[in-house]
């Protein structure tokens, strides 16, 4: 703010030494240096509001982004724990199998000769 009133008087004073200034040229040089002068600051006055508008949004902008940055974060941080446990699980699925009649039945040597001339026997497809 006090920038703001800062530039005000230096834009006051420019403008009155410049009139004293040109006042000293002759007449018809004084008026298009004068319209010419004018005009830069007024160019210049809408530079500079821009410019603090932009400086004050971007301001303002600054701790929306710090909490969007909270935020994202926290959302990281859920998203790799709901990860790892997919992860986890489809690990186990993996790793876990479907029981079989194997796993608790260890067929004798008698029946896995049995067991092998069947199989060679349809095998040759002389089952059906």
């Amino acid at each position: 703010m006090t920038s703001v009133v800062v530039g005000g008087l230096f834009n006051a004073v420019a403008i009155a030494g410049a009139g004293f200034l040109f006042s000293k040229l002759n007449h018809s040089g004084y008026e298009d240096e004068m319209k010419r002068h004018n005009t830069a600051l007024d160019k210049l006055a809408k530079a500079k509001e821009k410019w603090y508008e932009s400086q004050v949004e971007k301001k303002n902008r600054i701790p929306i982004l710090r909490q969007e940055l909270v935020d994202a974060k926290s959302d990281m941080e859920t998203t790799n724990r709901a990860l790892d446990s997919l992860r986890k699980v489809q690990e186990e699925l993996t790793l876990d199998k479907q029981p079989t009649i194997h796993d608790y039945y260890k067929p004798s040597s008698e029946m896995e000769e049995y067991q092998q001339i069947r199989l060679e026997y349809w095998d040759w497809g002389l089952d059906s």
